[in-house]
């Protein structure tokens, strides 16, 4: 029988991040230029695993829901979901009771912003 060890699950885990990283770095570049272009790379890179580790906090493990809750970080900054002037828009984030991707789909809605098509 085949035994992975979690040294080894450490390793897979970490690429995948930095293809996720990689290919969000890619999309965001294309779609929102002069953001990418404000940010610059690390900046932008730094939202992307902002938005995965609040993902992991928040339970939403699609890897589109991702990409999309980075896509609301690069619209409306890193801490928009604690800004009070966006509580009734980031309110479904919050909302353990619906699953993780209605979350993200609902918070866009409500802020206007369209799902991107993610790889």
């Amino acid at each position: 029988m085949l035994e992975i060890r979690s040294s080894q699950m450490n390793v897979f885990r970490e690429k995948i991040l930095q293809d996720f990283e990689n290919r969000r770095l890619a999309d965001i570049a294309r779609r929102f230029p002069s953001r990418y272009e404000e940010l610059g790379e690390d900046r932008t890179r730094a939202v992307i695993i902002t938005a995965v580790q609040k993902s992991e906090y928040w339970g939403i493990h699609g890897e589109s829901d991702v990409a999309n809750l980075a896509d609301l970080m690069i619209c409306y900054g890193e801490t928009f979901d604690r800004n009070p002037k966006l509580a009734f828009e980031t309110k479904p984030l919050r909302n353990s009771d619906l699953p993780g991707d209605a979350r993200v789909l609902l918070t866009m809605a409500r802020l206007g912003v369209e799902p991107g098509f993610h790889e």
